[in-house]
């Protein structure tokens, strides 16, 4: 039998207090800042010196990510890999995302969070978190994750990086994964389990 869903309503408002009360929660289940910071100063001096990022980071990039991805990427076809990010590199910004989404085992989660590494001012990660929370407070009109959504999440999460600019991405990124994680989630997956959707 077919649970019923019911819809839920969240009130917030993206803006300074929000990011300011919920960025730093993010440390309360995630301890991968430490991570972060060494894969953003390593690729930054690997793109700056050679242009192109080594095997090494971009299997660093897959473990801070999702380590389960190692299992699913060629990592022995690398060189198929590094071409693309060769390309991506060189690439217009408004095709990067498309070049590496394109690999095999690489979806737009995936990468966005090579490009945020690559580019971190620029392209924020697209997470199903993330994605759920701007969703479900009405800043985008799906929670989907792929190349077509990706535009409008970049433009909202940009749009509130320039409304609100003493927050990086990554800040903000916290903020949203933080508030789903420990408020939004829960409410959605509701009590004993019903499925419940943002309306």
């Amino acid at each position: 039998m077919e649970r019923k869903k019911t819809t839920i309503e969240i009130n917030i408002k993206i803006d300074d207090a929000f990011i300011e009360e919920w960025h730093p929660k993010y440390d309360n289940f995630g301890d991968d800042e430490k991570g972060y910071k060494t894969i953003i100063a390593k690729i930054s001096n690997e793109l700056s010196s050679k242009g192109i990022m080594s095997k090494d980071t971009f299997i660093d990039i897959l473990n801070w990510k999702a380590p389960r991805l190692k299992g699913i990427v060629k990592l022995n076809e690398f060189a198929t890999y590094e071409k693309a990010l060769l390309r991506c590199f060189k690439a217009p910004n408004n095709e990067k995302l498309a070049i590496l989404d394109e690999l095999y085992g690489i979806g737009v989660p995936v990468a966005s969070t090579i490009l945020h590494f690559m580019y971190p001012q620029f392209f924020p990660i697209m997470d199903i978190r993330t994605a759920e929370t701007l969703h479900c407070a009405g800043y985008i009109r799906s929670k989907a994750r792929d190349q077509k959504r990706y535009i409008l999440y970049q433009s909202t999460i940009l749009t509130i990086v320039k409304d609100h600019p003493k927050w990086s991405l990554r800040q903000i990124d916290r903020a949203l994964f933080a508030y789903h994680k420990i408020d939004l989630g829960p409410k959605i997956k509701g009590r004993k389990g019903k499925a419940k959707r943002c309306s």
